[in-house]
C-alpha cells in the first residue's frame, strides 16, 4: 500500500477524487431530500434517480470510445467543469424557489450524461497513473477513497440540508469537483508505459467475451440490490421516523463498512480468483439486503448497512480489477465502458422498476424479493459460468 502511495501522481489523484466524490454524496443526499420534500413519493425517488442514471445505458460506450481516442486528462477537466456549472444552476433554482420536479429531472439527466461519459475515462486514466504490478492495491486505495467519501459525504450532506438548506448540497458539489479539474489540467502526461505482452486475436476475443459475461452478471446486482440507496430516504422517514440527519446517518453507515473493507483489501494486495470472490460477495450482499428489510430498529439497521457497504466495496474493487487485469491496452476504454454500462447502467432500470413497485407494495417487500432473485443469480454464475468466473 505504501509503495502505491509513493507515486505522487496517483496520490494527488486519490486526494482530489476524494473531494469530488464527497461532493457527489453531499449532492445525492440533497437531491433525495429535495425529491421527498417536493413529492413525498417513493415512485418519484426512483424516477429521478433512474433518469439521472439512464445516461449510463445510453452513453457509457461513447465514453469508452472517447477514452481510447482522446487525451483523458482533458476530458476529465471538461466534464468536471460541466458538473460544477449544472450544480450551481440547480442550487440557484432551489434558492429562488423555482425548482420543479420537471426541471430537476432535466438537470439530473444532464449530470448523469457527464458521469456516464467520465466513468470509463476516469477508470482508464487511473490505469495510466499506476504501475501494473500495483494495480490491485491502487484500485483498492481508489475504493478506500470512495468509501471515505461515501461516509463523510452523506453525514455532511444530511447536516447541510438540516441546518443550511438543500441548495448548500449542490454548492458544495460544485466547489469540491474543482481540485480534480485543476489536477487534470496541470498534471503532465506520463511517458508511454512499456508495451504489454502481445496476445493473439483469439485470446483477446476470449477475454472480451469473459468481460461481457462477467459484466452481465454484475448488472443483476446493479438492478436488484444497489437501488436500495434510492429508496433509503423513504425507508428512513417512514420505517424509522428519521429526518435528514437520520437519513444521512443511514447512508453514511455503509461508508464505515466500506472503509474497513477497502483498507483490508489494500493491505491484502494481489488476490486470485477475483471473479469467484466477486460472485460470493454479490450473494452475501443480496442476503444482507433481505435481512435489512426485516428490521425495525435503527441501530440494527446501521450495522446491516455497514456490512452491506463492506461487501459492496469488496465486490466493486475486485470486479474493477478483474476488468482492468484482462483488458487489452487498445480496448481498455471499451472494457471499462462495458463494465460501467453493467455496474452503473443497471441502476436506472432498478431504480425505476423497484421505485414503481415500492409505491404499490412497499419498499421492504420489494427489496426483499429483489435480494432473493439476485442471490439466485449469484449462485447461477458460480455454477454455470466457469470461464467468466475464472478469467481473473
Amino acid at each position: 500500500m505504501i509503495e502505491a502511495l509513493r507515486n505522487r501522481r496517483f496520490t494527488a489523484y486519490i486526494l482530489t477524487a476524494a473531494c469530488a466524490d464527497a461532493g457527489y454524496w453531499i449532492a445525492t443526499i440533497a437531491q433525495s431530500w429535495l425529491v421527498l420534500t417536493l413529492t413525498d413519493s417513493a415512485l418519484w425517488l426512483g424516477l429521478v434517480a433512474g433518469v439521472g442514471q439512464l445516461p449510463y445505458l445510453l452513453f457509457s460506450l461513447v465514453g469508452g470510445s472517447i477514452a481510447d481516442r482522446f487525451d483523458r486528462r482533458a476530458i476529465i477537466a471538461l466534464n468536471n467543469t460541466g458538473i460544477a456549472v449544472i450544480s450551481l444552476v440547480t442550487a440557484a433554482l432551489i434558492f429562488t424557489h423555482t425548482i420543479t420536479i420537471v426541471s430537476l429531472l432535466i438537470l439530473s439527466f444532464a449530470l448523469g450524461t457527464i458521469f456516464a461519459i467520465e466513468q470509463p475515462v476516469d477508470r482508464a486514466w487511473l490505469y495510466d497513473l499506476v504501475d501494473r504490478k500495483l494495480l490491485d492495491t491502487s484500485i483498492a486505495l481508489s475504493s478506500l477513497e470512495w468509501a471515505v467519501a461515501r461516509t463523510i459525504g452523506p453525514a455532511l450532506g444530511g447536516a447541510a440540508v438540516a441546518f443550511i438548506g438543500i441548495a448548500a448540497g449542490y454548492v458544495a458539489f460544485a466547489v469540491l469537483v474543482m481540485p480534480l479539474t485543476v489536477l487534470a489540467l496541470v498534471l503532465a502526461k506520463r511517458h508511454a508505459r512499456a508495451p504489454e505482452d502481445a496476445a493473439s486475436d483469439d485470446r483477446n476475443a476470449n477475454r472480451e467475451r469473459a468481460i461481457v459475461a462477467f459484466s452481465a452478471f454484475i448488472a443483476t446486482f446493479s438492478i436488484g440490490v444497489t437501488p436500495y440507496i434510492t429508496l433509503l430516504p423513504e425507508i428512513a422517514k417512514h420505517t424509522f421516523g428519521a429526518d435528514a440527519r437520520g437519513f444521512g446517518a443511514l447512508a453514511a453507515a455503509g461508508g464505515v463498512g466500506a472503509i474497513l473493507s477497502a483498507v483490508t483489501l489494500a493491505l491484502a494486495g494481489d488476490l486470485r480468483h477475483r471473479g469467484r470472490i466477486t460472485a460470493i460477495c454479490a450473494l452475501v450482499g443480496a442476503l444482507l439486503l433481505v435481512a435489512f428489510t426485516r428490521v425495525h430498529r435503527f441501530d440494527v439497521a446501521l450495522v446491516l448497512l455497514a456490512a452491506m457497504g463492506a461487501v459492496d466495496t469488496l465486490m466493486y474493487a475486485l470486479a474493477n480489477t478483474y476488468v482492468q487485469a484482462i483488458a487489452s491496452a487498445a480496448r481498455r476504454g471499451w472494457a471499462n465502458a462495458v463494465f460501467s454500462l453493467a455496474f452503473l447502467g443497471g441502476m436506472p432500470i432498478g431504480s425505476v422498476l423497484l421505485g414503481s413497485l415500492a409505491q404499490r407494495f412497499g419498499s421492504a417487500s420489494v427489496l426483499a424479493l429483489s435480494g432473493c432473485l439476485v442471490a439466485l443469480s449469484a449462485i447461477g454464475f458460480l455454477t454455470f459460468a466457469p470461464r467468466a468466473r475464472d478469467a481473473a
